[in-house]
């Protein structure tokens, strides 16, 4: 079952409307969380997930950093979505992968 944050919306810079709607803490520190966000696209609605992983477990060391986002995808249904960041968001050694090739990137 997801963890369902009441009144976890927020408008994004896009001016699409932002919801975090799965949350659950890191083993030695930090957060993995899906954010969704409804994309308007002339008549049409799709949803774009971001599974967002913060590794810091010092909220001081957090100010002015934002986290990585280490997957993000669009879809029709938003619940479909979900459950397919779901599995990643559980999947501790999948996490570790994708923070590695995040961190790969940036070293460019």
């Amino acid at each position: 079952m997801l963890d369902q944050h009441q009144g976890a919306g927020h408008e994004a810079s896009d001016r699409n409307i932002s919801d975090a709607r799965y949350h659950r803490l890191m083993p030695g520190g930090g957060y993995v969380e899906i954010d969704v966000q409804a994309v308007v696209d002339g008549e049409s609605t799709r949803s774009r997930g971001r599974l967002i992983v913060e590794r810091r477990s010092d909220h001081g060391r957090r100010i002015g950093h934002a986290p990585p986002i280490i997957a993000e995808i669009m879809r029709a249904d938003a619940d479909a979505l979900i459950a397919e960041l779901f599995h990643l968001a559980h999947d501790n050694a999948a996490l570790a992968r994708h923070l590695m090739r995040w961190q790969a990137g940036r070293a460019d």
